[in-house]
């Protein structure tokens, strides 16, 4: 398995063989037999003239009809024990399989040596060659042969213009509220929401009461969910993302029945699949969750880009996020998720028109404020069955009126470089750049869609961390922002699965002029720094749908009168 060779290896410094007992943690994907059909199926739950418009899958059915055949799956289970790995969670399709135990029995297992690496003060482990697997077996993934390859979250800078106590341009709930036209009669009633996250919980969910009795908002009830075989939970580095995240969507959407945290044990490639599956097999959970953290989309290795400098400069680190092997893994399960009607709102990264490339050491952190220069989007946002929100810098007149909302210049955004443009995005004006292994077909763009992220030091989203007052920022506070609000969207539908993922709506409406002129607000105004039209590097702001901040931010109410077909 070609893909799964860490890219960049040569420029770390190697420790020598790991020792045999250090323990591992694997995801193995299977291939599910009917992708096609999946795909069909989900155009037809969108598809008003369909007999099965609507009619989403439980995570049982889906098993039923798309589900890895039980004999295949012994097969695989069978060869994954053999040199004494155990088996831990598997996903009600079959096709997502942890495996844990030592590096010894995982060389043994795939035929590679585990090594231990050192680069810019990290220590890793990674294999040294391709994992070699059984002919016939149907086994397209294996994630966790590195544990250098993980999620980052963006850099959080202090807001440094507070006068008084009073931080310029910050918005409160109400003030968004108002500026996002959402209606007091949908406040999210009946549809919980979902974070995605890693380490500690308990000072999270303090800060949100807090935050609530700051707001004179319900205390939403809080579900922790952790992955089977998770067990450490005591990282508190992403306190103050997990604040904005939770924060912002419920504060959005401030009579949610219930939010629910799937915290993973951190935020390597292996533990955050393990999240994905789990939010995507949980029947009863959330239809709306968002995930505000990001890596480089895959990078084939077979690809005409891979062999450039900046894969091989020995002048920088070993690279994290290219090469990356998860893509295909992330789209599986979330293609699942979507035939479930639920949908994935995540943010499009702090770098601008660049993925974050570079590991801590380079920039402070992993994920931004800096365009990084490669351009490549960020994943899990690039991925087709996921909104990718971008973001926005907003300032009001206080009484909660805009007075001006442009494009970020940090707001991530771009066309992907492998995934074609999914079926709902096809035709969108705007959309127009070919994929790299393939220039005759449209590679899907993001972002989706916009709401504020603030520009870090004059304008952002007041939330409470560590029990004080401060200011959430990025794109990361785009998109639980859009999660709230498409609670609310979906609290406004007849229908008891709700309105399905939320991108075929989206794009229904913003390709409509008269639909997206009542749903959507076009960002396309100057930089007021510049006096030129916002950009996030390679990318303008422009009318209509844009790579920066897609169609736009939200006039929720008109989005529940074109969605939902009612308070119009």
């Amino acid at each position: 398995m070609t893909q799964n060779l860490l890219p960049g290896l040569a420029n770390a410094t190697a420790l020598g063989a790991a020792p045999g007992d250090t323990p591992m943690s694997l995801m193995i994907t299977l291939a599910r037999p009917d992708p096609g059909g999946e795909q069909a199926l989900l155009d037809a739950e969108h598809n008003p003239a369909s007999a099965r418009f609507g009619q989403f899958l439980t995570p049982a059915q889906f098993a039923s009809e798309f589900g890895v055949p039980q004999s295949q799956f012994d097969q695989v289970r069978s060869w994954l024990t053999g040199t004494g790995l155990r088996v831990g969670s598997v996903s009600a399709a079959r096709d997502q399989v942890n495996v844990s135990g030592t590096a010894a029995q995982v060389s043994a297992l795939f035929g590679t040596p585990i090594q231990r690496f050192s680069s810019a003060g990290q220590t890793f482990l990674a294999n040294t060659a391709a994992p070699v697997l059984p002919y016939g077996l149907p086994i397209t993934n294996v994630i966790g042969l590195n544990t250098l390859q993980r999620m980052s979250t963006p850099a959080k800078a202090a807001q440094d213009t507070c006068l008084g106590g009073t931080c310029t341009g910050v918005t409160t709930p109400a003030d968004l509220w108002s500026v996002y036209q959402q209606p007091a009669a949908y406040q999210g009633q009946g549809q919980p929401v979902a974070i995605f996250g890693e380490g500690a919980t308990d000072g999270v969910v303090t800060d949100l009461r807090a935050f609530e009795s700051k707001f004179g908002l319900p205390q939403v009830p809080v579900t922790v969910k952790h992955p089977a075989g998770d067990t450490d939970f005591s990282d508190d580095s992403g306190h103050v993302e997990w604040n904005i995240d939770t924060q912002a969507s419920t504060g959005m959407a401030p009579k949610t029945p219930g939010l629910t945290l799937y915290f993973g044990h951190d935020l390597s490639d292996a533990d955050v699949t393990k999240v994905f599956s789990q939010w995507t097999d949980d029947a009863n959970g959330p239809k709306q969750a968002s995930a505000s953290y990001g890596e480089c989309e895959t990078v084939p290795v077979a690809s005409p880009i891979a062999g450039q400098p900046l894969l091989t400069n020995p002048s920088l680190p070993v690279q994290q996020g290219l090469g990356n092997n998860s893509d295909a893994t992330w789209t599986q399960i979330l293609r699942q998720a979507a035939l479930e009607g639920k949908t994935l709102f995540s943010s499009t990264g702090d770098t601008g028109s660049s993925c974050p490339v570079a590991i801590a050491p380079v920039i402070g952190a992993g994920n931004g404020v800096l365009n990084q220069g490669f351009p490549a989007t960020n994943s899990p946002a690039s991925l087709p069955y996921v909104v990718g929100v971008g973001g926005t810098v907003l300032y009001t007149d206080g009484a909660g009126h805009r007075s001006r909302e442009y494009g970020w210049a940090f707001s991530g955004g771009g066309s992907t470089l492998f995934h074609p443009a999914p079926s709902y995005q096809q035709g969108t004006p705007g959309l127009a750049l070919t994929c790299v292994t393939d220039p005759l077909k449209v590679c899907r763009g993001i972002s989706d869609v916009a709401a504020q992220s603030g520009d870090v030091l004059t304008n952002g989203y007041s939330i409470v961390s560590n029990g004080k007052a401060t200011t959430g920022g990025g794109t990361s506070l785009s998109s639980p922002l859009w999660e709230g609000m498409w609670a609310r969207v979906q609290s406004a539908s007849a229908s008891p699965g709700g309105n399905g993922f939320a991108n075929y709506a989206l794009y229904r409406a913003g390709k409509d002029p008269a639909s997206a002129a009542r749903d959507y607000f076009d960002v396309n105004s100057a930089d007021p720094a510049t006096g030129l039209p916002a950009s996030n590097g390679l990318y303008p702001t422009a009318p209509g749908w844009d790579y920066v901040t897609g169609w736009g931010t939200p006039k929720v109410d008109g989005l529940i009168c074109d969605i939902d077909h009612t308070g119009c």
